[in-house]
């Protein structure tokens, strides 16, 4: 019957295996019947990559026997969509899905600062997997109680929560047992965890060899021993000059694109003109291309046109992290948190390099006046930590980088350093200026 299928279709056995990501090997044994009890994943793979419907399908799946092998996959909920793909962020979504389908990489941080698109980038990811039926997801959503506890205080621990969606008893090894037949993905988030939780999560990382877990994490620092580290970085947004913004780069920009979208809902006869153009490429370079940050400033265009709003940013881009009706911007004080736990020469150098333009590492050892290696760890510290971004290089030029600009703010308010020159943009003023950093 499979074979009357993909002759029907067209399909060679190596094509019909490219499609339905089932080996050829296998095709091949399930045609010539040797294979006694296929798998009803498999099955079901093959019939989409077919696209079979109604009685096909149904006879299909009949004739591959009562005793197809009912994968976990059937029996876990879906993951969470997200109720909108991820803004621009296709590339990190194919990376991190190659990187879970990869051996030996079995334990996947995705960290960044908070807003930067790390809960969107995991949904994505985990409904990816799931809808394409590569790896069943256990999805476990994030817990608003403290880490171990549940909403009226009772003990919520990570075994218990998985426990409860593959049915069987809260112990290591039982969940393993569960779970040792399929590749199964562990989606969850750092913030719920404890301890504890961390070395049940290692118990069965040991006795579950076919389990991979990807975690979303707000830590920077360095993880535990054997795990791959996925960092999201703000997103790419074309560098701006007020006093000549390239409009025709701003409007191939995905990022200005998505916020003249929604300055359009309000300002529908000004939108398209240069000067909103120019205002909101303007929003965006100096927002960082932080999704959170750039949605907060959509909320202000209800009160403020787009020339407005870019003078607000340029007085302040902090005050644009936070919608209207909010006080708190936890990712003003993620930031600040990060300043504040700078080693000292990380900070120095930081302050240093806050008002410099586009700078590569060769730059910064001479902005720095310090060794290669120096130069180098500070660089590394500051970008781990999520401080400094990536901007547009030359082509076989070396990468250039930027502190960001509402840590630059935050530099020159909290540290009382000067403000660049009025009508300067922020990323280009006071190369000039940067004293050698003195031992």
């Amino acid at each position: 019957m499979l074979r009357g299928a993909r002759k029907r279709a067209g399909m060679t056995q190596g094509q019909l295996a490219e499609i339905s990501t089932v080996s050829i090997r296998a095709i091949r044994d399930l045609e010539l019947d040797r294979t006694g009890s296929p798998r009803l994943q498999t099955v079901r793979l093959l019939a989409d990559a077919l696209r079979l419907n109604g009685a096909r399908r149904a006879e299909l799946e009949a004739a591959a026997g009562t005793t197809a092998t009912r994968s976990l996959h059937d029996d876990l909920p879906a993951p969470p969509a997200p109720l909108s793909p991820p803004l621009a962020r296709e590339e990190e979504t194919s990376s991190l899905v190659g990187v879970l389908r990869s051996t030996g990489h079995r334990l996947v941080r995705v960290v960044g600062a908070p807003g930067v698109g790390k809960t969107a980038l995991v949904q994505n990811v985990a409904s990816e997997l799931h809808r394409t039926r590569l790896v069943p997801v256990i999805f476990l959503e994030r817990s608003e109680a403290l880490p171990g506890t549940g909403p009226h205080g009772s003990a919520r621990r990570l075994l218990s929560r998985v426990a409860d969606v593959v049915g069987c008893a809260a112990t290591v090894d039982e969940v393993a047992g569960r779970l040792a037949a399929d590749e199964v993905l562990l989606v969850v988030d750092d913030r719920d965890l404890d301890d504890r939780d961390h070395r049940d999560l290692r118990g069965l990382l040991r006795l579950c060899r076919t389990l991979r877990v990807l975690m979303e994490s707000c830590d920077a620092a360095p993880g535990r021993a054997g795990e791959i580290t996925f960092t999201l970085f703000p997103l790419d947004v074309p560098e701006w000059d007020p006093r000549a913004c390239d409009t025709a780069a701003a409007v191939d920009s995905p990022v200005t694109r998505y916020m003249l979208s929604r300055c359009a809902l309000l300002y529908p006869a000004e939108v398209s003109s240069p000067q909103t153009v120019a205002a909101i490429a303007g929003v965006c370079w100096l927002l960082d291309g932080i999704p959170s940050a750039l949605e907060s400033a959509a909320s202000w265009l209800l009160i403020y046109e787009p020339t407005e709003l870019l003078r607000m940013a340029q007085a302040s881009p902090a005050r644009l992290v936070m919608p209207p009706s909010r006080t708190d911007a936890p990712l003003v004080v993620w930031m600040r948190d990060a300043l504040a736990s700078l080693p000292p020469l990380q900070l120095d150098a930081l302050r240093r390099l806050v008002d410099a333009r586009p700078w590569t590492v060769s730059d910064a050892v001479t902005l720095l006046a310090g060794s290669v290696t120096d130069a180098e760890s500070a660089v590394h510290v500051l970008r781990a930590r999520g401080l400094v971004r990536r901007v547009a290089s030359a082509h076989g030029g070396g990468q250039r980088f930027v502190v960001l600009n509402l840590v630059r703010h935050l530099v020159h308010s909290e540290f009382g350093t000067s403000s660049p020159a009025r009508g300067v943009p922020v990323a280009w003023a006071g190369l000039r200026d940067v004293q050698p950093l003195t031992s």
